[in-house]
């Protein structure tokens, strides 16, 4: 079933800021509305399949749909842009964090009209300046399912395991390195992580998503840090907010150190 931009902001956003956010729709955004959003769960490995024939939205190519899912802090943005290709991004514009809709060609901010490469997330036309996080999908044609892997990982990057990701000092040795920092996606987590030596030795771990906006935060080496360049909040190596808008620190890992690794828990 569609839904306007004023309704599918109101539902979103809340009933303020949909006013707010709809009023000023019609003097600078395009004829496009937000994708229409539907609930679905994941299972127990964080993947979600979904009968693409059961989605007239999407089902069409040049259609799209928002997935809400059970337990995820992050909507999906879920794109049908040729005959058997589909991609899967984050749904909220990396500019105002309006959420974002498909105009058969590109993925277009209805407030703004930032615009995004389907298939990659790529910023193609501003105001905003950070692309979209892509999710990992398969599609098989013979059954019309596509499949999207919440918690996909980084090849070469260690897993997690039981919430547990070891990085052995032989494939990791700057991490013996005071001022050193590493970055990857695990498989079973699904999200980017840090872990970094501060130059007093000092070992932490942190997830990478802003709390503001759920955009990916970058390594700040200058300021011994990080910094969202969404909306430039910055944080700590231990993930303590430094500046707004973000007010919520990083999510926290618990590290040790063994005489051949580094250990990371709680990656869950």
């Amino acid at each position: 079933m569609s839904t306007s931009r004023r309704g599918f902001l109101k539902g979103i956003l809340g009933t303020s800021a949909a006013g707010a956010a709809a009023t000023a729709l019609p003097g600078c955004a395009p004829d496009i509305d937000p994708a229409p959003v539907t609930d679905v769960s994941a299972s127990d490995a964080g993947v979600v399949d979904l009968l693409v024939s059961r989605y007239p939205d999407l089902e069409r190519v040049g259609g799209a749909i928002t997935l809400r899912v059970a337990g995820e802090e992050t909507n999906l943005l879920v794109t049908h842009s040729g005959q058997d290709t589909f991609s899967v991004l984050s749904n909220l514009c990396t500019h105002a964090a309006c959420p974002l809709g498909f105009d058969g060609r590109e993925v277009v901010c209805p407030c703004h009209l930032s615009k995004f490469n389907p298939i990659d997330g790529a910023v193609t036309q501003r105001p905003a300046t950070v692309g979209l996080r892509k999710f990992v999908s398969t599609y098989n044609p013979g059954t019309q399912v596509l499949s999207i892997e919440l918690r996909a990982g980084q090849d070469g990057f260690p897993s997690a395991v039981n919430g547990e990701v070891r990085l052995p000092f032989t494939q990791f040795p700057t991490l013996r390195d005071n001022g050193s920092y590493v970055e990857g996606t695990p498989s079973g987590y699904g999200k980017k992580i840090f872990i970094t030596r501060g130059s007093d030795g000092v070992l932490s771990a942190v997830d990478a998503l802003c709390t503001h906006e759920a955009c990916e935060v970058s390594a700040n080496p200058s300021a011994a840090g990080f910094i969202c360049f969404c909306h430039n909040s910055t944080f700590t190596l231990q993930g303590a907010v430094t500046k707004g808008p973000a007010v919520l620190p990083l999510k926290r890992f618990t590290v040790t150190e063994t005489p051949d690794a580094v250990v990371v828990t709680g990656v869950q």
